[in-house]
């Protein structure tokens, strides 16, 4: 089960649960929906139980179809995915960060 909420501070959204490849459009969708006008793309991750390739490949999809100068960051990211990341090169992408700046809990 995935749960996308809203945030608020900084904007942005955040995935709780599981992402597999039975829900890993759904996860494409919620960042192209989620932010419309651009800027940078806050994602909480704290709460992700699990993520198969195919949520990574969502997220990595959604940083390198962004605009120069916007930014998907990653905050959160269990620390396997952040080894898969780095190991493929993914962390390098100009439009991805793994962001360890403070969020609103609320």
């Amino acid at each position: 089960m995935l749960v996308v909420t809203r945030t608020w501070r900084p904007a942005g959204l955040r995935f709780a649960g599981e992402i597999d490849v039975n829900n890993s459009s759904a996860v494409s969708d919620s960042l192209r929906r989620g932010f419309p006008d651009g800027g940078e793309h806050h994602i909480d991750l704290r709460s992700l139980i699990f993520c198969d390739i195919s949520g990574i490949r969502a997220f990595v999809d959604a940083a390198r179809n962004l605009e120069a100068n916007h930014q998907l960051r990653l905050h959160g990211l269990p620390d396997q995915l952040e080894r898969v990341m780095k190991v493929t090169g993914w962390s390098d992408l100009p439009g991805l960060a793994m962001c360890s700046c403070e969020l609103d809990t609320e």
